[in-house]
């Protein structure tokens, strides 16, 4: 294992930690696109997975409290059926098609958390969707958030709620994710020991995050969470269509 790459890793994983401390969400959107350009799209799914499941954790741990457990719940079991579909996805599509696809994903994804788009009022119906499309999302490409990012804003619960909705959600479906690529075999011993090389980031990410809670705007660092998440999922696309073409 190159020593360049662990750098790599470490680097993003500290950004990507930070930022769903502080946010809420970003991990995997930020982490996917950079992860996918240096690594096959199973070994960068079954990383971000291992190493969002600790962070997410950690965030849950302090905001479990303030969780909407209803929706919370109903999402959980959208997103069971959601589930192997997209592990269907990850184990039997082209490897140049999957790396298009999670640049394609993140994009639109950024795009419509940026717009700040809402995905109508609370109902069962909704909720067992947002997470059905969220499951199939995760096991596939491990972004999962944007569709309960969405939906959990466009219920405006205050924003302990919010937060704590997400890590709760975020780690209950990366443990069930996690047994699936157990069992499957997605999970590498080279994905294993790049997660534990960067684990250190993940924490000093969440610390990071917490010290920053009270002294960054949240509205301009989500500006630079997206802008460096376009950067992202554009050069993932152009890496795809020229793997694709050449």
């Amino acid at each position: 294992m190159e020593w360049t790459l662990i750098a790599f890793v470490v680097t993003v994983v500290l950004v990507a930690s930070t930022a769903q401390t502080l946010v809420g969400f970003g991990f995997a959107l930020i982490a996917v696109p950079f992860f996918v350009a240096v690594l096959d799209v199973k070994d960068t799914v079954a990383l971000t997975t291992l190493l969002g499941l600790v962070n997410t954790s950690l965030v849950a741990r302090h905001a479990w409290r303030h969780v909407p457990w209803r929706t919370v719940s109903w999402m959980l079991a959208g997103s069971l059926v959601g589930m192997p579909i997209g592990l269907a996805v990850l184990l039997f599509a082209p490897e140049d098609a999957l790396r298009l696809g999670v640049g394609a994903s993140t994009l639109v994804m950024a795009a419509a958390l940026a717009s700040g788009v809402r995905l109508g009022d609370s109902s069962i119906g909704r909720e067992l969707g947002v997470g059905l499309l969220s499951g199939v999302l995760n096991t596939s490409t491990s972004m999962n958030g944007p569709p309960v990012v969405l939906y959990l804003q466009g219920l405006e619960h205050p924003p302990q709620s919010f937060r704590g909705g997400l890590a709760v959600f975020f780690t209950a479906v990366s443990l069930l994710t996690l047994v699936a690529f157990l069992a499957t075999g997605v999970v590498t011993l080279f994905a294993a020991g790049l997660a534990a090389a960067a684990l250190p980031a993940v924490f000093a990410g969440s610390f990071a995050g917490h010290a920053l809670l009270q002294r960054v705007d949240p509205v301009l660092f989500r500006r630079l969470v997206f802008a460096l998440l376009v950067a992202a999922a554009l050069s993932a696309v152009g890496s795809s269509i020229a793997r694709m073409m050449g």
